[in-house]
């Protein structure tokens, strides 16, 4: 009996945070079709926050003010601050840049997580993604459903049909979870602009708009693919290297914590 409960209680909340993930939000406040999003907005729809960073820090490489030095790190060229009109995240990259330092923890300084957030607000007040809030809001309601194989297990070793429901739901939550904060108007206008701007994937660094527009839409295979050197004398795409005060591996700050012990 514990088990049935368990399951059906696990499914009650992956249909809840369903439901809160699909319901309409607040109107957009533009139309988002008339006002593409900057590179770094369009990186964000893209990636998130990670993609939104590699744009950045791109736009800086193109503009001169960061370089990639050995360890498969960064530092910023003081010479150069970024150009008028560069993003406020490539901005908050350079600010924070003192000495070398790996992309991946130069993208979790404060500063820059807030230069990030702001961002994605403008992206949610147009209806491309969906707040920040929401998606706490559904990773809380899933978060149960990581005990539902484990007490139905535990309760009934031989009722498998049920413990293979349980299972279910664990992986339907974990892909509600991983899922983008994208809104199906993003998704469309994501895809537009990758056919719209396909031929960006040609272009080479005496096209630094272009290339930086190509890294946006595209992510990775742009970077090896167009950036190949910096890409891996940076460590764009790679994580930090392992220091004396690190302890256990770089997991995510968005995983999944189960009670299944």
């Amino acid at each position: 009996m514990i088990a049935e409960v368990s399951v059906a209680a696990a499914w009650s909340l992956v249909a809840a945070a369903v439901l809160i993930r699909v319901r309409p939000g607040s109107p957009p406040v533009r139309e988002p079709g008339r006002e593409r999003p900057s590179p770094v907005g369009i990186g964000l729809l893209r990636g998130g926050a990670r993609g939104a960073a590699q744009t950045a820090l791109v736009e800086l490489y193109l503009a001169g003010s960061v370089e990639a030095v050995r360890g498969r790190m960064v530092r910023r060229d003081d010479s150069k601050p970024p150009p008028r009109g560069s993003s406020g995240l490539a901005r908050a990259q350079y600010a924070v840049l003192f000495g070398r330092l790996h992309p991946r923890r130069l993208r979790n300084i404060e500063r820059v997580r807030r230069a990030a957030a702001g961002e994605a607000r403008e992206l949610e007040r147009a209806g491309l993604m969906r707040s920040g809030r929401r998606m706490a809001a559904v990773r809380v309601v899933l978060l149960p459903v990581f005990c539902a194989a484990p007490a139905g297990a535990l309760a009934d070793r031989t009722a498998a049909p049920w413990l293979f429901l349980a299972l279910l739901a664990d992986a339907v939550a974990v892909v509600l979870g991983a899922l983008p904060r994208r809104t199906r108007r993003g998704t469309a206008l994501l895809a537009r602009l990758r056919r719209e701007h396909a031929r960006v994937r040609q272009a080479s660094a005496r096209e630094p708009e272009e290339l930086l527009l190509s890294v946006a839409l595209f992510g990775p295979p742009a970077l090896r693919a167009q950036l190949p050197r910096f890409t891996g004398e940076s460590g764009l795409l790679t994580r930090p290297p392992r220091e004396p005060m690190d302890r256990g591996g770089g997991g995510s700050g968005e995983a999944f914590a189960s009670c299944g012990g």
